[in-house]
């Protein structure tokens, strides 16, 4: 029988060390600091109690600290099958204060409705709201974290407006519409990339699960 023969310079206590070198050299690249992100949301699914307001105020930390966004705000479908902003994290207080007062329907989220905001589709998930296409009638400058900067104009495909936003939904098992993920561009001006909105929709899934899985758990006797 043949064996093969150690390399005297490759030892298995090397190769153990190199592996936990390049680990621990991972943990800092921005890519596994948001998988760290989604692990700690998803310990949430580990307690005997799962807090719905604590996963989702820490999600929309998570994906404003993440991503350096300006703002995140998180919607949710009431018990009366209207929708609000509930969860925001980095928005101004009256800023904040005039969006707790918005209402929407179901009919609301649809891609085209005559009247209403004239959405990009970008994905199942996916959807932006720009400045040009959607300008603010009189008296919403305060729905706007900073409206001194609304009169800015777009100097590149990718410089983000003050009034731009994306809306990522948070969809149940049934595809039903459960709320939604709404964030601007980047505190650089920029506007998020195709990665940041998929790592946003990874959010939304998690959330939409939490969700889910509450409401099936409250229905069980």
């Amino acid at each position: 029988m043949l064996y093969a023969t150690q390399n005297d310079g490759v030892t298995p206590d090397r190769v153990e060390i190199s592996l936990k070198m390049a680990y621990l050299k991972s943990r800092r690249d921005p890519n596994s600091r948001i998988l760290e992100g989604f692990v700690t949301l998803l310990e949430h699914f580990q307690k005997n109690h799962m807090a719905l307001a604590a996963l989702l105020q820490e999600a929309a930390n998570l994906i404003r600290s993440q991503f350096t966004l300006r703002y995140v705000m998180i919607g949710l479908k009431g018990q009366d099958g209207t929708y609000k902003y509930e969860f925001m994290s980095g928005m101004r207080d009256d800023s904040w204060a005039a969006h707790k007062k918005k209402v929407y329907t179901l009919a609301s989220f649809a891609t085209s409705v005559p009247g209403w905001y004239s959405v990009g589709v970008i994905s199942k998930l996916s959807r932006v709201y720009l400045e040009e296409k959607n300008p603010l009638g009189p008296g919403y400058e305060t729905s706007v974290n900073r409206p001194a900067l609304l009169s800015l104009q777009r100097s590149s495909i990718d410089t983000s407006l003050e009034a731009d936003f994306f809306n990522t939904l948070i969809k149940g098992s049934k595809d039903e519409l459960l709320g939604w993920i709404e964030y601007p561009g980047t505190v650089g001006g920029k506007l998020p990339d195709a990665t940041v909105i998929r790592n946003v929709e990874v959010v939304a899934s998690i959330l939409g699960a939490a969700i889910t899985y509450l409401d099936r758990k409250k229905r069980t006797p």
